[in-house]
């Protein structure tokens, strides 16, 4: 049975002055990393193990290894993983800025002029040249859906060439990896997609007047950028870990089946789970996807579309949605309440109710039954009306936690300022802190002697 607990202001100071390696790519809803610093000092010790099971672009993972302790992330999302990967792992830092010299000079032999990027500005190679530069320089294109709406011809040859130098590096696969996840991080702004919305993947009217104007877009330059900045936090990084001992281990699977890929007990659960209906993760990184040859083709990607959890839209025939029920009657009456005006609506709610029910009960399985299992949420709305996200996940975790603890901090500087999905624009978050549920001893019948 739940207990009210008093909300509490979590005071976390500054953070860290280290940028350590949290802004190698941009991600939407991202932990903040002082909030995320601040809980693995409050709820773990040195030496501990740490669970996040939405691991996103794992800041936490960062914080927790710059902390000295171990740690697990796990996502759905290929990208986030890929990003997450690269973040944690150690590499040794004057090795990759020797491998970073070699590329660097690999890329001066390929990359166009400042005057050929002066003459393009306001208009693209034809697809003839697009087809023969393609073929004379042997160039593997990924085969994104509409792929002329996204990127001009001459920047995705750009793209190609600059992954494919990163490929055929003489290097360790760990400095392709560092380098390709700077890659990554430029694909969006040299897109004709609109970096900032994380509605998914859109070419707003804000590009295109960007384009009328004239717009530059080198490759190349934002490469080298991205990759000097990114070589200076990691050197922070890796000093802050270099003595700790630690290990980072990163899954891309489903919350939801966690025994699948955690066969070990965590001392503690630290995570920032996704928001019913807000941000679309699987559409925004489509074309990272395809980049990073992390799916093939649209029939490889529908593959992952069910397993997102927060979608706007799940179909009907979703096990969640027509076998599942849901345990807690809070969840049922918002259901209820959206079935009246938007069955679709609904319907997500359903598949996102369930999903993180049966989150719930698949860390009571592997998390220490001293272990805390800490939330961060923010509320959101549907249908103009307020859904109290904090109330909905005290319900969701029964009967296998209990809350025990809760805080809330107010959001000044964040990458979700403007207007999301479902009118889910937040001022605060709130972090709800569970304890376990110790299970009751099954009674054991005696046979009456005779």
């Amino acid at each position: 049975m739940a207990y009210r607990v008093r909300p509490e202001r979590l005071r976390f100071g500054n953070g860290r002055p280290d940028r350590l390696t949290h802004y190698l790519f941009r991600y939407p809803a991202k932990f903040h990393p002082p909030i995320a610093a601040a809980l693995v000092r409050t709820y773990s010790r040195s030496g501990d193990l740490i669970l996040d099971p939405f691991c996103g672009s794992g800041t936490l993972l960062v914080e927790a290894r710059a902390m000295g302790r171990s740690a697990i992330g796990l996502d759905v999302d290929p990208v986030a993983t890929f990003i997450s990967d690269a973040k944690t792992r150690y590499i040794g830092v004057k090795a990759l800025a020797k491998s970073a010299k070699i590329l660097s000079r690999r890329l001066e032999y390929i990359r166009r002029s400042a005057k050929a990027y002066e003459r393009l500005q306001f208009k693209d190679i034809s697809d003839r040249a697009f087809r023969s530069a393609v073929k004379r320089s042997r160039l593997s294109i990924p085969a994104i859906p509409n792929l002329f709406h996204w990127f001009r011809r001459y920047v995705i040859v750009d793209l190609a060439r600059l992954r494919a130098a990163i490929g055929n590096l003489p290097v360790p696969k760990s400095h392709k990896t560092f380098f390709l996840a700077c890659f990554c991080s430029i694909i969006r702004n040299v897109s004709n997609a609109d970096p900032v919305p994380v509605s998914g993947l859109e070419v707003t009217s804000y590009m295109k007047a960007k384009d009328a104007k004239g717009r530059i877009i080198d490759p190349f330059e934002h490469f080298t950028s991205v990759l000097k900045r990114a070589l200076a936090d990691r050197n922070q990084f890796e000093k802050a870990i270099e003595s700790s001992g630690t290990k980072i281990k990163i899954v891309t699977g489903d919350a939801t089946k966690l025994r699948k890929y955690v066969r070990r007990t965590v001392d503690v659960v630290i995570t920032s789970p996704p928001y019913n209906n807000a941000v679309d993760y699987y559409r925004r990184h489509t074309l990272e996807m395809y980049w990073l040859d992390l799916v093939d083709s649209v029939a490889e990607r529908l593959i992952l579309l069910p397993k997102y959890i927060g979608r706007a839209s799940v179909p009907q025939s979703h096990p969640f949605v027509i076998e599942t029920m849901l345990q807690s009657w809070f969840a049922r009456r918002c259901e209820s309440m959206m079935r009246k005006r938007d069955n679709a609506g609904a319907d997500a709610f359903k598949h996102y109710a369930i999903a993180m029910q049966r989150c719930f009960a698949a860390l009571a399985l592997i998390l220490s039954i001293k272990g805390k299992a800490v939330f961060v949420l923010g509320k959101s709305s549907w249908n103009g009306r307020k859904l109290p996200t904090t109330k909905l996940f005290e319900e969701l975790a029964a009967p296998h936690f209990r809350l025990c603890e809760h805080h809330w901090y107010p959001l000044k500087n964040r990458y979700m300022t403007y207007s999301r999905h479902n009118g889910a624009n937040i001022d605060r978050d709130h972090v709800l802190v569970f304890e376990r549920v110790p299970k009751r001893p099954r009674r054991t019948r005696f046979k009456k002697a005779r």
